[in-house]
C-alpha cells in the first residue's frame, strides 16, 4: 500500500515535468554502462538514447556510470548523481562487489541503499542485474542472481534480470567465451554487443518510461 501511494504521488509530479522539457533518464553504473574503451558515440547511454529518440520518445540519457564501480563507490557518488536532477535511474551495479569477493548480504543491503536514497528523492529506479563470474562458487552464484529479483520485488521495481544477455551466457567452471561481441578482453561489449544490449533491454525501459506517463511521440 505505501509503495502505491508512492507511485501515485510520483506519477503526478513526472506528468508535469515531462510536459515542459526533455525527460531525464540516468544510466548509474560501472563499465559495462559506461562505454569501456569505446567511442562516446558506440556506448551504451548513447546508444540506448538513439534507440529512444528514434522511436519517438522526447528522453535525454545521461552518463553517470564509472569504470570499476562497486555498489560502496556508487553510494559515495550518490548525492552528486542526484545533483544532475535525473526524472529517472537505471541502476546497473553489483558485478565489481563479486569480483572483489563483497559478501553478498553487503552487496544486497548497498543496493537498498542506493534505490531507497533515489525514491527518498522522488527518482524512480529500473534495476539492471548481473550474474557473478563463472569462477565463484553455484551457491555465490545463485544467490547473486536472486538478490536482483528479491530487491525488485521488495522495492516494486521493474528487473530487466541480466544486463549481458545475448552477449555471452555464463558456464559454471569456465572462464568467458570468445565472442565477435566483445573487446579483446572477453568482457566488455565492443559496439556491436552494445547494440546486442540496447535491444534486449529497450522494452523493459519503454515499459519503465510508459509506467511514468512517458510515451513515444509526447
Amino acid at each position: 500500500m505505501r509503495f502505491i501511494v508512492f507511485m501515485v504521488g510520483m506519477l503526478l509530479s513526472w506528468s508535469v515535468g515531462a510536459a515542459t522539457g526533455d525527460f531525464k533518464l540516468m544510466v548509474y553504473g560501472d563499465s559495462l554502462a559506461a562505454g569501456h574503451r569505446l567511442p562516446a558515440a558506440d556506448a551504451f547511454y548513447t546508444q540506448l538514447e538513439k534507440a529512444l529518440v528514434d522511436k519517438g520518445y522526447r528522453v535525454s540519457v545521461i552518463n553517470a556510470s564509472r569504470s570499476g564501480e562497486t555498489t560502496a563507490g556508487g553510494i559515495g557518488r550518490q548525492a552528486a548523481a542526484i545533483a544532475q536532477n535525473p526524472d529517472a535511474v537505471l541502476l546497473e551495479l553489483g558485478v565489481n562487489d563479486a569480483i572483489r569477493n563483497v559478501s553478498i548480504a553487503d552487496t544486497r543491503q548497498n543496493l537498498a541503499t542506493l534505490i531507497e536514497t533515489f525514491q527518498k528523492n522522488r527518482i524512480p529506479v529500473l534495476l539492471i542485474g548481473m550474474q557473478a563470474t563463472p569462477n565463484r562458487p553455484a551457491a555465490y552464484r545463485q544467490q547473486f542472481s536472486a538478490m536482483y529479483r528479491e530487491l525488485a520485488d521488495q522495492y516494486g521495481l521493474i528487473l530487466y534480470p541480466f544486463f549481458m544477455d545475448g552477449i555471452f551466457t555464463v558456464v559454471p567452471g569456465m572462464p568467458f567465451p570468445v565472442s565477435d561481441k566483445v573487446l579483446a578482453d572477453n568482457v566488455h561489449p565492443n559496439a556491436a554487443g552494445v547494440r546486442v544490449m540496447v535491444d534486449g533491454i529497450l522494452p523493459s525501459v519503454e515499459r519503465f518510461l510508459e509506467m511514468l506517463g512517458i510515451r513515444a511521440g509526447r
